[in-house]
């Protein structure tokens, strides 16, 4: 069976306040569906996070319902779960009728212990679809209020499956949205479900032959058999080195292979650091659309450097500098640190400003001024 696995779309999420359906739309429409097409599997994984938030804007919601009724034309299985960004009570809606047309959305516990079985080449694969719960709603579901955290609340469920539903003659697939603990975490996950306390260990997992997991935006691998696929786009400057795109599975006589098929949006995220006058030739002679986070290295003030540099990188979402980091912050956290001393910073205005240096009785009159301001 060849299953492709994604997860963490997103769908209307908003970036420094830029929109991103458009790279997410040129996922699905120009990367996605071809690659369907092109490579023919078995069954498609949307492991979470389908959505930015609960109550997903008119956009996000078309593009995602014009995908179904593509991987419907297809015939191809569509198995979703729904994560923790995601509004179950709305994605349910006309679930029972989806399924007659093979696409399966899991929105609550229940779901999990009705696994999906597809069969291909006479081999049954038997898929768990565990959506994102709270220790609450294990509480509620078990009628245990001994649960306590996320790791209590999904060995409560895995043991369930493992010791009253899994069947030793399938091959037995898990789809989860949560923490495994010892993975990589990026910036531009939820802080919420991000810590100790919110962390699933990878052991809960192991009577299932492979676990495709939603929720962390770095594609890894989890555990013993347990897979990220990441986001398909990069959602914080954190990421700007990270690959993206989706996980493509094939399982055959007690075998799993996975490959790795990238993508590139025609805007991507980048971090670009250097001198003010260098970023600016480098501009001119090359500019860029892309979404750019701009570090200057300068020693000096530089007079407006955001709107000058914007003629060239139109995109610039974040700036930092070299004169407001201080030793152990990131770029993106900026200290309180002093401009330094201000007849240095009334020099380099009247240069940047003024077009010439300042004279003497002029550094005079203003160390006066500053003086007294001071006082």
């Amino acid at each position: 069976m060849k299953l492709i696995h994604t997860a963490d779309w997103h769908l209307g999420k908003i970036l420094f306040s830029h929109s991103m359906l458009e790279l997410q739309s040129e996922f699905i429409n120009s990367f996605l569906k071809p690659l369907i097409i092109n490579e023919k599997p078995d069954a498609f994984v949307i492991a979470g996070d389908i959505f930015d938030r609960s109550i997903a804007p008119a956009e996000a919601i078309k593009m995602f319902d014009d995908f179904i009724a593509f991987i419907s034309g297809q015939k191809i299985p569509l198995l979703v779960i729904t994560g923790n960004h995601d509004g179950h009570e709305r994605i349910t809606l006309g679930a029972s009728i989806l399924r007659q047309s093979g696409i399966y959305i899991a929105t609550e516990i229940k779901d999990a212990l009705e696994p999906i079985t597809l069969e291909k080449d006479g081999e049954r694969f038997c898929f768990y679809l565990i959506p994102h719960f709270d220790p609450p709603a294990a509480r509620e579901f078990f009628g245990d209020e001994s649960i306590r955290g996320f790791a209590e609340s999904y060995r409560a469920l895995t043991e369930k499956i493992r010791y009253d539903i899994l069947d030793p003659t399938c091959v037995n697939i898990a789809v989860s949205h949560c923490f495994m603990s010892g993975c990589t975490v990026s910036e531009s996950e939820s802080p919420v479900y991000i810590g100790a306390s919110g962390e699933v260990s990878g052991d809960l997992f192991s009577a299932f032959d492979i676990t495709l997991l939603g929720h962390l935006h770095s594609a890894q691998s989890a555990g013993k058999n347990g897979y990220y696929s990441g986001s398909p786009l990069k959602y914080s400057f954190g990421e700007h080195l990270s690959k993206k795109g989706v996980n493509i599975f094939e399982i055959s006589d007690g075998n799993t292979s996975r490959r790795f098929v990238p993508f590139t949006p025609s805007r991507d995220m980048r971090v670009i650091s250097g001198e003010f006058d260098e970023l600016m030739k480098q501009g001119e002679s090359c500019p860029s659309d892309d979404y750019i986070h701009i570090h200057l290295t300068d020693k000096k003030p530089i007079f407006m450097p955001l709107q000058r540099l914007r003629e060239f990188y139109p995109n610039i979402l974040e700036m930092s500098s070299e004169l407001l980091i201080s030793p152990g912050d990131t770029l993106t956290t900026p200290s309180k640190r002093s401009f330094g001393d201000p007849v240095e910073l009334f020099r380099e205005f009247s240069k940047q400003i003024c077009g010439s240096e300042a004279q003497p009785d002029e550094i005079e009159l203003f160390s006066k001024i500053a003086e007294e301001a001071l006082k």
